[in-house]
């Protein structure tokens, strides 16, 4: 791939291939989980205001599939993730975030992702 953030192919889906850095990372993390079957990455919302280079990845148990907000520095990407095991993959992707040095939370269906 000419972009080191964009991903297509294998378990990548839509329209929206390009990732903000810190959503190319949660998406490597998920493309290599057995668990997880298809990844559709969101719209980029870009020019917000800083957060000191603080990653977070705030994850939502949809039903059918997995929301993973990411915030990286001066941006925010959602990533739709669907499963076979969402428990399992919840696992893989909480343990790869954090030890990347993303700080992850849970958010309840009935919360505010942004």
């Amino acid at each position: 791939m000419s972009n080191k953030y964009s991903r297509a192919g294998k378990k990548f889906t839509g329209n929206h291939t390009t990732l903000i850095p810190a959503a190319s990372l949660i998406a490597d993390i998920a493309s290599d989980s057995a668990y997880v079957t298809k990844i559709s990455p969101g719209f980029i919302k870009a020019g917000l205001k800083s957060v000191q280079g603080k990653r977070r990845l705030k994850i939502s148990d949809r039903g059918s599939y997995l929301l993973l907000s990411v915030r990286d520095n001066a941006s925010h990407q959602e990533l739709h993730v669907y499963t076979s095991d969402q428990k399992a993959a919840i696992e893989a992707i909480t343990e790869g975030a954090e030890n990347k040095g993303i700080v992850v939370t849970f958010v309840s269906n009935t919360e505010s992702i942004d």
